[in-house]
């Protein structure tokens, strides 16, 4: 059978993969279980390997990680000049009946190139399983469901589901290894446990630190950069979350000024209500001639960052202290 497996999230990916190919092997051992890198290996030599079964064995899987080929906009590969692609299309229209071919796509499924002959075949002769994200409202759910059927002993209290789930923000391993910690470190999980063990969402972090500097709160941001530097948080990726809250600041600005309500500026920027609330509000403590000052400043800080003149905590620490939002 041949299986196209396309999702934004890796460890998704290897457990839809592995879920089929048990199916399949009752044992799996490096004889009947072959993944190649499809960046690297010619397909020529991936189809040779998917048309040989071992002996001692009746059934085999293959997968290909990074089929490259099958994407709209392909990334430059050694390769591409030795690829055989009709030895792919012959095995796909008359596919090994004894083995499991597997293309694993680590990125959306619109970004595969539908049109081309090679997905057309995949399409008629296997199956396409596609892995959308999850949506917000649903990702509650998968939180509890993980608990329940990786780790049915353990309590886990209402609140803490909520927190957990609001904490990984549709982010599997970052639920995978989160919960199993919590697992862990007790069989009763609540809210101050989550609070505890599991670090805020980065831009969750940065829209903090953001508000503390609107908030002339210098010291606590100083406090939330040490805490984020310890969990390796690089100042350059702070400042370019930083500098997105003081652009949608500064349209912020502009639609609070020409009179717009923080419902009208939610609808009109795409934002939650509460953050548009929030950011109207701030928007009459700081100028609009601060806030392009601001992202002045955070842009030259980059600069300098990224061309080694300075050292990038220590400039970015004295950014946070020397901050002024008059």
């Amino acid at each position: 059978m041949i299986y196209l497996i396309s999702g934004k999230q890796n460890i998704r990916l290897k457990s839809q993969m592995k879920s089929i190919v048990k199916k399949s092997l009752t044992e799996i051992d490096p004889m009947n279980f072959v993944k190649f890198d499809g960046s690297l290996t010619l397909i020529q030599d991936i189809i040779d390997e998917a048309n040989y079964i071992p002996l001692g064995y009746d059934f085999k899987a293959v997968v290909i990680d990074s089929p490259y080929f099958l994407l709209k906009e392909r990334t430059k590969s050694k390769i591409e000049s030795d690829q055989d692609y009709d030895t792919l299309k012959g095995y796909l229209a008359n596919p090994n009946p004894d083995c499991d071919l597997i293309f694993l796509v680590n990125t959306s499924n619109s970004d595969i190139d539908k049109k081309s002959e090679i997905f057309k075949l995949i399409e008629k002769n296997g199956q396409v399983v596609d892995l959308p994200e999850p949506k917000q409202e649903q990702w509650t759910e998968v939180v509890k469901h993980y608990f329940q059927k990786n780790w049915p002993n353990v309590i886990v209290d209402s609140d803490a589901i909520n927190e957990l789930a609001r904490r990984t923000d549709g982010d599997y391993a970052s639920l995978f290894n989160n919960g199993s910690k919590l697992a862990l470190y007790t069989d009763h999980i609540r809210f101050n446990d989550v609070t505890l063990m599991v670090t805020r969402p980065l831009e969750e972090n940065s829209f903090l630190l953001f508000n503390y500097l609107v908030d002339d709160k210098n010291m606590d941001a100083v406090t939330l950069f040490r805490d984020l530097k310890s969990q390796n948080v690089e100042p350059v990726t702070l400042i370019s979350l930083i500098a997105n809250q003081f652009r949608l600041l500064n349209r912020v600005s502009y639609l609070a000024r020409h009179g717009y309500s923080p419902d009208d500026i939610a609808k009109e920027l795409a934002i939650h209500p509460v953050r548009a609330k929030i950011l109207r509000k701030n928007s009459f403590v700081i100028s609009m001639k601060r806030i392009n000052q601001t992202l002045e400043d955070l842009y030259q800080l980059d600069l300098q960052i990224k061309s080694g003149l300075v050292d990038r905590f220590y400039s970015f620490e004295l950014f946070l202290i020397n901050f002024k939002r008059k």
